[in-house]
């Protein structure tokens, strides 16, 4: 039987789409903070009370929160190993010091309990990621870098429409600051698109004028300047209209969106449940205290072998499965950064040898997670 293939992402067009894209065609306004961004942010207001800056990608949006936090060379940055390059990235631009923290042993976020013995006098900022659309301590974070002056960054890019804590704030609220991404590969996307989210009101003037590549432009067309010109540091951190209106569509049905992707979430929890049983895997685990969307469901194998095999098996299956984040403090380019001396993340490197990425997106069937189960047992056992 020739199946269909099982892909591990699969953009879905669940609404306006087309129509808000053919609409900002016929505009004559194709460029940034046009009518659509202005939508876009008017409804993430009203859905998760924030006041964000849609950006071309998570990555411009955590580049604005290095430039907004005024660090250089010499100021030290804690940040998870197991985790995508873009955090680090923004950092290591502006000279800082990069201080890897391993991974909690039971799930791939970090707390304040590995965040605290990498702490030095040369902290000036955390940043933590919503690994999978789920937080971990986050109040105690938020409460231990505020009380310490230290910058919090938190890196939402999974997590769009996820409550954390007995408060139910949204992830992407805590610290001075949070970022989203919108890439084609996550819950609700547009492509390639991010968010900044304005947390700090003293920063909030400063992010439009590194959003508009450094003058102070929008002031000018409030009335508030006669002209504009360079003020400050900045970049193209604008989105164009078409990516906004697409993006606007998404984000009209992200809580339905959700729900369906944590349905077949809970669907792989319980078919994998035999195998773990029988002690041939481990199931993902979401941090206590907080909701997810549905962003993943990974399996925790032996050993990084076992993985290969199985992901090996799988693919002739037609089932496309992946490996995740690799332990950045390994990285070929972090060898060529001031990172002596620091402590090992064996958890991270647990995570990045045995983690394996099933399948998930709006066209999985309940049969597809049985299909999916069943080839990885036959991995296993044969």
């Amino acid at each position: 039987m020739n199946r269909k293939a099982l892909k591990l992402n699969l953009p879905s067009i669940v609404g306006k789409e087309r129509d808000y894209v053919n609409r900002a065609i016929g505009s004559p306004n194709l460029a940034g903070d046009g009518p659509f961004s202005q939508k876009v942010q008017a409804l993430m207001a009203q859905q998760f009370g924030m006041s964000v800056l849609p950006t071309p990608s998570c990555t411009d949006a955590l580049e604005m929160t290095a430039l907004l936090s005024n660090l250089g060379p010499g100021d030290e940055v804690i940040l998870p190993s197991y985790s995508f390059v873009s955090p680090a990235l923004a950092f290591a631009m502006r000279g800082c010091r990069l201080v890897f923290a391993d991974s909690d042993s039971r799930f791939p976020h970090i707390g304040w309990d590995q965040i605290e013995p990498n702490l030095s006098s040369r902290t000036k900022a955390v940043v933590v990621v919503d690994y999978a659309g789920s937080g971990h301590d986050l109040d105690r974070i938020e409460r231990k870098c505020r009380e310490r002056g230290v910058i919090l960054i938190e890196d939402a890019a999974q997590a769009i429409g996820v409550r954390f804590g007995v408060k139910g704030r949204w992830l992407g609220s805590f610290g001075d600051a949070g970022t989203f991404s919108f890439h084609a590969t996550k819950n609700v996307g547009c492509g390639e698109g991010g968010a900044l989210v304005l947390n700090r009101m003293d920063w909030r003037e400063r992010s439009y004028i590194l959003w508009e590549k450094g003058t102070n432009r929008r002031a000018f067309f409030q009335g508030l300047v006669d002209k504009y010109g360079w003020v400050d540091y900045g970049s193209s951190f604008l989105p164009n209209e078409l990516t906004m209106a697409y993006l606007l569509a998404q984000l009209e049905q992200v809580e339905w969106i959700n729900r369906q992707r944590i349905a077949i979430w809970e669907q792989y929890f319980e078919a994998f449940e035999p195998l773990e049983k029988e002690g041939l895997l481990k199931r993902q685990m979401h941090p206590p205290g907080s909701d997810h969307n549905g962003h993943l469901f990974y399996i925790l194998l032996p050993d990084s072998k076992t993985r290969r095999q199985v992901s090996r098996i799988l693919s002739t299956q037609r089932i496309q499965s992946a490996f995740h984040f690799q332990s950045l403090h390994r990285s070929k380019f972090a060898e060529r950064l001031n990172t002596e001396g620091q402590a090992p993340c064996p958890e991270s490197d647990r995570f990045s040898d045995t983690l394996l990425r099933m399948p998930l997106n709006l066209s999985i069937l309940p049969a597809d997670v049985e299909r999916v189960a069943g080839a990885v047992r036959m991995a296993l056992i044969c």
